[in-house]
């Protein structure tokens, strides 16, 4: 019985006390919440004071900015896994939006944030490693930190590409939904910039915030070898990124392994998956989506 109860409090090898501890151990929440709140105030002056946001970007970057707030506020005291990746994701959207329009309050502030939010993040590294440095799998636990950022920034990556074409503004979509013309969509060329930067939006919550990783991560294959094979040319123009007459399969093929791994494991633990699978709130069926079968 004892032994059963043991297993059941395991997840990928990690403990649910592991789960629960989890967080920075200097940079305090309250300074993250704060910075994300005066990024809120630089966005809603930057699109109603001196509407350097143009037309739905004010709203886009605003509203984003409200969810991050209220992440920081409620989820992240509670489990600072799921508030910071809930937080994160918006707070990128709206710095991408103010990079897009040269909003350079919002800009500024903004890199101030993600300051803030780096050195959280890179507390909670830091306070995981001391906490397992003596443990027999501390050296597999360093590996692991070393795939949740690769993974992080990769996913996250696709939040520039979602971003200018659904949050950045008309200016943005039109000059995308132009180059869809270009590509042979004629008529729905707006619409596939839509799909296209929904897409690339699931993509990001997926694999960048954990979320039914593996699933994410294979939508994000299909997506890329449609767009680069049928679209995009990569494959046919050789291997380097930066050649003339457009870029080769160099950047393409490196996003697909990354995808490919998280398809092969999951997220890892640190990942609103990892948090589902420790609470044991998702069926059987579910679990696949999330992680292989030595995590589940």
């Amino acid at each position: 019985m004892n032994q059963a109860i043991l297993t059941l409090d395991r997840v990928d090898g990690v403990s649910a006390r592991d789960y629960r501890t989890l967080k920075p151990a200097y940079v305090p929440q309250w300074l993250a919440s704060l910075a994300i709140g005066l990024t809120l105030v630089a966005a809603i002056q930057c699109g109603w004071g001196d509407q350097t946001l143009p037309d739905f970007a004010a709203w886009s970057a605003s509203l984003a900015l409200a969810l991050a707030l209220l992440s920081a506020l409620v989820l992240t005291p509670r489990n600072f896994t799921v508030g910071y990746l809930v937080s994160l994701l918006p707070f990128l959207i709206a710095w991408r939006v103010a990079a897009m329009n040269g909003a350079g309050l919002l800009m500024w502030v903004s890199s101030f944030t993600a300051v803030v939010l780096l050195l959280q993040f890179a507390d909670c590294v830091v306070n995981d490693w001391r906490r397992e440095r003596a443990s027999p799998g501390a050296w597999l636990g360093t590996v692991l930190w070393q795939m949740t950022i690769v993974r992080l920034y990769f996913g996250l990556n696709e939040l520039g590409h979602s971003t200018e074409k659904i949050f950045a503004g008309l200016g943005s979509f039109h000059t995308l939904e132009e180059g869809f013309r270009h590509l042979g969509f004629a008529q729905w060329a707006g619409l596939f910039v839509i799909l296209g930067g929904l897409v690339e939006l699931a993509s990001a919550i997926s694999v960048g915030l954990g979320l039914f990783a593996r699933l994410g991560a294979l939508v994000s294959l299909l997506y890329f070898l449609v767009a680069t094979v049928g679209f995009g040319g990569e494959w046919g123009r050789g291997y380097a990124w930066a050649s003339a007459g457009g870029g080769g399969w160099e950047y393409v093929m490196m996003l697909l392994v990354v995808f490919g791994s998280v398809l092969l494991t999951g997220a890892g633990k640190f990942s609103i998956d990892g948090w589902l699978l420790q609470r044991r709130w998702l069926p059987d069926a579910l679990r696949v989506l999330c992680t292989n079968k030595a995590g589940r």
